[in-house]
């Protein structure tokens, strides 16, 4: 019976290990290339006239981790994400979750071709963008003090 305890205790203890994971874990969903999925990844140019685009506002520190969802309910061959952060002192991290929970990927200031504190991508699918909730990651990845940003 004391061995039976002590394994079970063993176990709990290797599974709790395994669960805990840093803010800055990309574990949180598996990495499939876009392309298997039939998306591309392009920057999407840059203006200030995004007339028709909802926005949240949020700040993020240091080493911090922010949620974001967008929902596709209707047929649409473009996703447009727009990170704006405007600091190019800072950088912010985005990854991109499917609402299949696979992560498409992952980018920084620089993806959409400028570093300018934005972060701005069309991913698109001629055969139309899976439906659903599309996850954004936001991870203070070098930030001084706090830093705004909206998506």
């Amino acid at each position: 019976m004391k061995r039976i305890l002590i394994g079970l205790m063993i176990f709990l203890l290797c599974i709790s290990v395994a669960g805990a994971s840093t803010s800055d874990s990309e574990d949180d969903g598996s990495l499939i290339s876009a392309a298997d999925l039939g998306y591309k990844i392009l920057p999407a140019e840059s203006t200030n006239n995004d007339i028709g685009m909802k926005s949240i506002y949020d700040t993020i520190t240091q080493g911090e981790t922010n949620w974001h969802g967008k929902i596709i309910s209707t047929y649409t061959q473009t996703l447009i994400i727009n990170l704006n952060w405007g600091d190019t002192s800072d950088s912010l991290r985005l990854s991109v979750y499917n609402p299949s929970g696979s992560r498409i990927g992952t980018y920084y200031d620089s993806a959409d071709g400028t570093k300018n504190g934005r972060i701005k991508l069309n991913i698109i699918n001629s055969n139309g963008i899976e439906k659903g909730t599309w996850r954004y990651r936001v991870y203070g990845y070098s930030v001084s003090g706090t830093e705004d940003y909206s998506i």
